[in-house]
């Protein structure tokens, strides 16, 4: 590009939105910032490591997703009709190509499409959140801004105009985010693909440059840690008036994440696709990271044991047949019997019973591991084969002293500042520092406590039925008798809303299938980045290793002090990732 169309083009961009008067603008930032939708001066705006005021620069390695945002920002006199496309990316020198092909209505068929548009939908956020576990107002700890106009749901581009669906209008003197994403496929070449971003709001039109670096070497398709999210597929077919199990496995694959639930041998048998690979193929609409690959963690029971475990004779015969069952025919699961969740002091009795009684088996049975959302507890330590703690509850050194006993010590949900707090008002990158957490302390399973809790909890008083795209409280036991329990979480528990609204058909987006979130993004790229972080460690390039790990998360869990002690900005992140994937690239090839 000559000096002469630069010039034309930043001043195309900077009056694209000015229609009466000064104040619009297109810019550009990486997925790691939520953009408010008031925030006008944004220092982003100017550079960051994803924009240099001109060319949007993203890079990747082969089987990987990046995404960035185009923030539009609108005039005083709106926009009526905003638009943004790519249509494609090509090798610079070579024939790689990536093409756009525009959606179906079915968000999780991701065959043939590696570049997806979505626009941001923005959810208020009044009052700081009050529930104490997920972070504490006011405090060191809590997110920075914790109020304001939050961008949390990515609604494809085609859903329904007005509910997020192109074209779509923009407020006046306000912020319009389109997060693109890119899948770089496993046979991609390697090298710098140039592309541009179209923008056409009214009769305006500007181009922003985009260049995506392509390195030679290859995100592998199995996970280096797991992630598991519950799910329950009755919200679905309340919400959306049907079974949509598979487009939802297919959708939370396409991010590197595990929708969990309890299995029998009838239902696992049922859904041994799911565990096999086969659900995950372009014959069944899948294409991206993980493809044929199953998912592992198969659980016995969830958020409590079943019945008949007090019983010796019964645990016996039921933990045998259950471990009969998964070693034969899904040999790489991983299993469980879920003991009562967070258990307090009166329920250790029954947990040592549950225990004994599954340990004493001297069948196969008897390999069950138990499984508790708890810190290490002395009083419950016998029957217990892996711990789950949330940030706050866990000690390092105590996991390091389990993990030599042959348990294990896994980490769940959040909490401000011992680790992040997964709630529509705190950073971008929350999630994604969960899991460069994992990875520093050699944890390989993050468990989340919900995906899809649009029918509140039954702690809540009164309506349970909730309007998830309308209001942001999501978990929400304010009225309950014990005053420690008062509190509110802003999108504790959704990270990803009904794309069909039958309860509030005033919300439907016509969606046939999921509409993913900010965090759940995060939640990818955070297992891409541990993939990173991994694969940089069996190249032996330790010392980078560990001096990233000393940039983004330095403090965490029982190191952590009254502050955060973890990145909270998406270039730091991008940062530590563009020097691990040149390393890796060189350190792969010899070079």
């Amino acid at each position: 590009m000559t000096r002469k169309q630069f010039l034309a083009t930043l001043a195309c961009t900077r009056s694209v939105l000015a229609q009466a008067g000064p104040g619009g603008s297109v810019w550009a930032v990486h997925d790691g910032e939520k953009v408010e939708k008031d925030d006008l001066h944004n220092p982003l705006k100017t550079r960051n490591s994803a924009w240099d005021g001109r060319t949007i620069k993203l890079f990747a390695g082969r089987n990987e997703v990046v995404a960035f945002q185009v923030i539009v920002e609108a005039s005083g006199a709106g926009i009526r009709n905003l638009r943004v496309s790519l249509p494609e990316l090509k090798q610079r020198g070579g024939r790689g190509r990536l093409a756009y092909v525009p959606p179906s209505d079915d968000p999780s068929n991701s065959v043939g499409r590696p570049i997806q548009i979505f626009a941001e939908n923005y959810m208020y956020v009044p009052t700081p959140g009050t529930a104490s576990w997920i972070y504490r107002a006011g405090t060191p700890g809590a997110p920075p801004k914790p109020t304001g106009w939050k961008p949390v749901q990515l609604v494809p581009e085609n859903a329904r105009a007005g509910r997020g669906g192109f074209p779509i209008q923009v407020a006046p003197a306000g912020n319009q985010p389109i997060w693109i994403e890119i899948y770089t496929a496993r046979d991609l070449p390697p090298g710098i693909y140039d592309g541009a971003v179209a923008v056409s709001a009214d009769n305006l039109t500007a181009k922003l440059p985009v260049t995506i670096e392509v390195f030679d070497f290859l995100l592998p398709d199995e996970n280096s840690m797991h992630a598991m999210l519950y799910y329950d597929s009755s919200q679905p077919e309340l919400y959306m008036g049907r079974n949509l199990d598979p487009e939802f496995h297919r959708f939370a694959h396409r991010h590197r994440v595990e929708l969990v639930n309890a299995y029998s041998p009838v239902s696992a048998k049922e859904h041994a696709g799911r565990f096999r690979g086969d659900d995950f193929t372009r014959a069944q609409g899948y294409e991206g990271p993980g493809e044929g690959v199953g998912n592992r963690i198969m659980p016995m029971s969830f958020y409590g044991p079943p019945r008949g475990f007090e019983d010796r004779p019964t645990a016996w015969e039921r933990s045998d047949a259950w471990m009969k069952f998964v070693t034969q025919n899904f040999p790489k699961a991983l299993t469980f019997l879920y003991m009562p969740d967070e258990p307090s002091a009166s329920s250790y009795g029954r947990i040592n019973l549950i225990g004994e009684n599954v340990h004493s088996n001297p069948g196969p049975g008897g390999k069950l591991p138990m499984f508790v959302t708890s810190g290490y507890q002395p009083r419950i330590e016998n029957a217990i084969d892996i711990w789950c703690s949330g940030p706050r509850g866990y000690n390092i050194a105590r996991a390091i002293e389990e993990r030599k006993k042959g348990r294990d010590y896994w980490f769940y949900n959040g909490g401000r500042p011992h680790g992040p707090a997964i709630a529509i008002e705190s950073p971008a990158t929350d999630p994604r520092a969960a899991i460069w957490a994992c990875f520093k302390h050699d944890i390989r399973v993050y468990f989340y406590w919900h995906s899809v809790h649009w029918r509140h909890n039954s702690q809540k008083q009164g309506e349970r039925n909730q309007d998830v795209w309308a209001n942001p409280i999501t978990f929400d036991n304010r009225g309950q008798p014990n005053k420690n329990s008062f509190g509110i979480g802003y999108g504790d528990g959704v990270l990803m809303y009904p794309g069909e609204e039958k309860v509030h058909p005033e919300q439907d987006r016509g969606i046939r299938g999921p509409c993913a979130t900010i965090q759940l993004a995060n939640f990818r790229r955070g297992l891409q980045d541990h993939q990173y972080l991994t694969l940089a460690r069996k190249l032996g390039l330790n010392t980078l290793v560990s001096e990233t790990l000393q940039a983004v998360v330095p403090k965490v869990f029982s190191d952590a002090g009254e502050t955060v002690g973890f990145a909270e900005n998406g270039d730091v992140y991008e940062t530590a990732r563009y020097k691990l994937a040149k390393a890796i690239a060189a350190a792969a090839h010899g070079q």
